[in-house]
């Protein structure tokens, strides 16, 4: 996976935490393909994508491999209403496996920026400590802001504690979810586990937000690579 940092050539993208933006190159011989924004709106209109290098997928493997170092793209949006509501009043929970973790993290960095007016919880989902994105950051976030909690589970290696999928990781951490704002975003299946304990535990449908990444091209859809 890598992580793109994109600067406006001109007027700066208007978007909010959580929305993806559209993203080919400047000739539109690649085809354009969809992207959460992985940071929340800075004045200076830098835009961050993480984007996961798929085997079958020309766009991502040309913006990973093959796209040199300053070259001019199109992007477009932003799209999506994977929102969160500043003044709901509720606790947050994210939910992230693999390349999903961008929308979350953009919705963290606003809450985090808006002085956490309620607690924030983030629990990402990865195949192994190798796997782990902005791990240092997210930890430090963690440490740095009382109402900021992050987890981490790794699903195909051992560890400190937790490990395993989110369903068998979720009950323990947050065994009542009946007053949450819950976020899900990762692969189909990923979010599909998500919902289910999610719901259990007692998520109003109202409260509950899906966002899929999926691992093959899509023309408006997303790329993942975790199996989580």
């Amino acid at each position: 996976m890598a992580e793109l940092s994109l600067e406006p050539a001109g007027r700066p993208l208007e978007f909010l935490p959580g929305q993806y933006v559209l993203v080919c190159d400047d000739d539109y011989r690649i085809p354009p393909r969809s992207y959460s924004v992985a940071n929340a709106p800075d004045p200076s209109g830098a835009l961050t994508l993480l984007v996961t290098d798929v085997a079958e997928g020309v766009t991502s493997r040309w913006l990973t491999r093959d796209a040199p170092l300053g070259v001019a793209l199109v992007v477009s949006g932003p799209y999506g209403t994977f929102l969160a509501d500043p003044d709901s009043g509720r606790p947050v929970l994210g939910l992230a496996g693999g390349s999903g973790l961008a929308p979350i993290l953009a919705l963290a960095e606003d809450a985090i920026r808006r002085g956490l007016p309620e607690p924030f919880t983030l629990l990402f989902s990865a195949r192994t400590e190798e796997h782990l994105i902005h791990h240092a950051r997210l930890t430090a976030w963690d440490q740095d802001h009382d109402r900021f909690q992050y987890v981490r589970t790794l699903t195909r290696a051992s560890g400190p504690p937790p490990t395993g999928h989110v369903p068998d990781v979720l009950p323990a951490l947050l065994p009542d979810l009946s007053r949450h704002d819950v976020f899900i975003a990762g692969s189909p299946g990923f979010v599909a586990a998500c919902v289910a304990v999610v719901r259990d535990l007692g998520c109003p449908p109202g409260a509950l937000h899906t966002e899929e990444f999926y691992a093959e091209p899509q023309p408006w859809g997303r790329l993942a690579d975790e199996e989580v």
